[in-house]
């Protein structure tokens, strides 16, 4: 028999008694506010809530103003985790959808080792590239310890295949400290096999990510050390995809916009089904100024791919801001959050947005979040965290935050 119990990603919300559960049974707390909030939401499933009807509700006493609301959905979001963005899902303009489903009162239970099944065939069918937040496996879940069954792509050693997993898996927390972890896994993959293209083309682009997100110290040697693995891989296998890829970021980073177009355009003749490539070309046309030819390619690499992840997006949605697309853009950047819900990028862009269209409630929101991930808010300190802009567009870009409200 089913309960009335909602399943909100991994937690159970039964309305009738406002109780909060994870699925293995431990109880969540929740703010008073928030939980009536979450009420109102849960009992209008899966349809779009203005914002003005949950502030009657909710506030029918008292004078609120969005800033409420919007505190207690970023509440709602923290408790429920991962995908919160998915479940609790802003409309644009219009307000909140909850996208729930009904549970049976038995608490769902996943197998661990058909998780670690799974994981190791994510990865035999697809390289990520770039940190991505929702792609997290459980805290709980033990290290990738079980062999590939059939001999590995590139490499005769099992060992260095593995190792490349784990970086994998380390680099998509996107965080320095996993970086670095990381870079660790890349690194005894090589040294277990020095030959392994895969190997050195992953920490190529490990480093890459270092310095758009503005993790290096030294930077000159950081940069000799990037290019370094990046022409290795390329050097080891020239029909490595993945080897052109990385050179083509880190040239995009170091502002050498004609080799990585080369570069990129390589991968994608070697990969031309991996929308990846043809992703990072769209954000490199963006960077350059390109930003019209940028969302075609953006938009088509979107379509094309069967699951985006979130940096897709992004790109998206910045190259749509730089076209003075703003309602557009903030829908992408949305998209990109639910993806990733720590993503610096997204929220770098998504308060340029709202500084653009009058939302400073949001905008104070989503400054509070990227705050919280450690990240300094003022206007020069994310101006920075961007290799290059095109003039134009890093004019438009700092406007919005002071319009925004980020201090300088």
């Amino acid at each position: 028999m089913k309960s009335n119990a909602l399943q909100l990603g991994d937690v159970r919300f039964d309305p009738s008694t406002r109780a909060l559960f994870r699925n293995d049974g431990h109880a969540l707390k929740l703010r008073n506010k928030s939980k009536a909030v979450l009420l109102f939401l849960a009992q209008r499933p899966n349809r779009t809530v203005a914002k003005s009807d949950i502030l009657d509700a909710i506030w029918k006493d008292v004078i609120a103003s969005d800033e409420s609301l919007v505190q207690c959905i970023a509440d709602i979001r923290r408790t429920l985790g991962a995908d919160a963005r998915k479940i609790v899902e802003t409309v644009p303009r219009e307000g909140y959808r909850l996208n729930v489903s009904t549970v049976e009162d038995t608490p769902r239970r996943v197998s661990v080792a058909g998780w670690v099944a799974g994981l190791g065939a994510c990865f035999a069918l697809a390289w990520w590239l770039w940190p991505v937040g929702s792609a997290d496996p459980p805290a709980s879940a033990p290290a990738v310890q079980t062999a590939p069954t059939s001999t590995p792509p590139g490499t005769t050693s099992e060992a260095a295949y593995l190792e490349v997993l784990q970086g994998r898996l380390s680099a998509n927390r996107f965080s320095l400290e996993e970086s670095l972890t990381a870079e660790r896994h890349f690194r005894q993959a090589i040294a277990l096999d020095s030959n392994y293209a895969r190997a050195h083309a992953e920490l190529g682009t490990l480093l890459a990510v270092r310095f758009e997100n503005s993790w290096t110290v030294l930077y000159d040697a950081d940069k000799e050390k990037a290019l370094y693995y990046a022409q290795r891989a390329v050097d080891l296998d020239p029909d490595l995809w993945l080897g052109h890829y990385a050179l083509g970021r880190l040239h995009s980073v170091f502002q050498n916009p004609d080799a990585a177009e080369t570069h990129l355009r390589t991968a994608l003749s070697l990969k031309p089904e991996n929308e990846d490539a043809r992703a990072y070309l769209g954000v490199v046309l963006n960077l350059q100024g390109d930003a019209g030819a940028a969302t075609v390619i953006l938009r088509q690499a979107i379509a094309s791919h069967p699951n985006p992840p979130f940096w897709y997006y992004f790109g998206f949605g910045h190259a749509l801001f730089n076209t003075g697309q703003f309602a557009a853009a903030e829908a992408a950047l949305d998209k990109c959050l639910a993806l990733s819900e720590r993503s610096p990028y997204c929220l770098r862009y998504l308060i340029a947005v709202y500084g653009e269209i009058g939302a400073p409630a949001e905008a104070a929101n989503a400054m509070r979040t990227y705050e919280a991930l450690g990240f300094n808010l003022t206007v020069g300190d994310i101006a920075d965290t961007f290799a290059h802009h095109h003039p134009k567009d890093h004019a438009r870009f700092v406007a919005a935050l002071r319009l925004a409200g980020v201090p300088e």
